[in-house]
């Protein structure tokens, strides 16, 4: 596994936010893992010890929620989402990483940019939500950060709260199954991937936990502010590495 004690500073707290998204504090924490790790480690390498643990949590949150998806919506997301992984693979194994990272630094200014600029949410058109899912799987293929722009068409569909929770749930657990499949063909699960992974596995409980207990507890405003700050020096620090090559 690896032992740079860099990488587990950078780690710990990646996959501890993560877990704090998926307990419900704020998906936004999510958007945080891959640029964090990517500061000790190529992005791609992040990317890949952060998949099987995602794929563990959205085990667990299937079996709360599952139920409660909304699978005509479903059906008509996850097709140009696949499409958006498969372009995502390709980038991925023929780009150099400090190419991946001008692009995740990219996603995630042009989140922060979709966050602040644009006030009023439209239910997009047909092409535009098939654009946004292509885009789904591209960023989280790239990043684990496909989050945005399906809140971007699932938001203004006006859905319950529980299928809109239930409709992201089985997306996201479904598009993560999918990346194996890429992840595998581009040889991230060495050994030294999956041990890390395995060895993170507590922190990711530990961080679905801390979200559970914190979501009641703490001022949402004041996780998504933190949340934001984070996530813009990040994103410039990847932008900066993407430019200038390091």
């Amino acid at each position: 596994m690896i032992s740079d004690v860099n990488f587990y500073l950078a780690a710990i707290p990646a996959v501890f936010f993560y877990g704090m998204g998926k307990g419900g504090v704020g998906g936004i924490l999510g958007m945080l893992s891959v640029p964090l790790m990517a500061l000790t480690v190529s992005p791609i390498q992040a990317a890949a010890i952060l998949l099987p643990l995602l794929c563990v949590m959205d085990l667990i949150a299937l079996y709360y929620h599952r139920k409660n998806c909304n699978y005509h919506e479903l059906k008509q997301m996850l097709p140009f989402a696949i499409i958006g992984i498969i372009v995502a693979a390709y980038f991925m194994g023929s780009l150099p990483a400090h190419i991946v990272e001008f692009i995740i630094g990219g996603l995630a200014m042009a989140f922060l940019a979709q966050k602040f600029l644009c006030k009023k949410s439209q239910t997009p058109s047909k092409v535009n939500n098939h654009l946004l899912m292509l885009t789904s799987g591209f960023a989280s293929t790239i990043a684990h950060a496909g989050g945005p722009p399906v809140s971007m068409a699932l938001l203004p569909k006006n859905l319950p709260k529980a299928q809109l929770i239930g409709t992201s749930v089985v997306f996201f657990a479904l598009i993560n199954f999918i990346k194996l499949i890429p992840y595998t063909y581009m040889g991230q699960f060495d050994a030294a991937n999956l041990n890390t992974s395995l060895l993170l596995v507590p922190i990711a409980f530990l961080g679905v936990r801390t979200g559970v207990w914190l979501v009641n507890r703490i001022s949402q405003q004041l996780i998504y502010t933190f949340s934001y700050w984070v996530l813009f020096l990040v994103g410039i620090k990847m932008i900066y590495s993407g430019v200038t090559g390091g």
